[in-house]
């Protein structure tokens, strides 16, 4: 799903615009070779058209620069509700953390196609992310939360 550095800008420029159009708040994402876990606040019906206008365009574009035709991925996206804030906390774990998992980095820092760097201030984020939005999950003050944050995303 994605070969390069120039597939990953243009996957991330997509989804911004995707989030201003539908006026979604990304909470964290993260891209891996074969997939992308995305973390959305939506509102009722925007879901599949944002999904349809990244996943289509993005398709259409990834094919033609490498010379390929057809899916992208075999499966349509899948969802999953988040019900409450522990549901959430451990969704956003689970999603900074898959590059870990997959042994690709040793830690959720050492990743550059996620937004974890960002909500963690160890760098500017990706502009689309809201990164206050997790910090404030974990505490009121910034430097608590970033504290916080770290401590439960970097702890294996």
């Amino acid at each position: 799903m994605f070969v390069d550095d120039t597939d990953r800008y243009d996957f991330c420029s997509r989804v911004a615009r995707a989030t201003e159009m539908f006026a979604w708040r990304c909470r964290a994402f993260c891209l891996m070779g074969t997939h992308y876990h995305l973390l959305l606040d939506v509102e009722d019906n925007v879901l599949q058209a944002g999904m349809h206008r990244i996943n289509g365009q993005y398709a259409q574009e990834f094919n033609k620069r490498h010379g390929r035709s057809g899916h992208l991925r075999g499966d349509r996206y899948r969802i999953a509700p988040v019900a409450t804030e522990s549901h959430l906390l451990r969704a956003f774990r689970y999603i900074v953390r898959n590059p870990v998992r997959a042994g690709l980095c040793a830690s959720p820092a050492d990743w550059r196609w996620s937004s974890y760097r960002g909500t963690a201030d160890l760098e500017v984020g990706f502009p689309f992310v809201a990164d206050a939005a997790m910090r404030e999950c974990f505490g009121r003050s910034r430097e608590a939360a970033i504290r916080e944050l770290r401590a439960f995303c970097e702890d294996s």
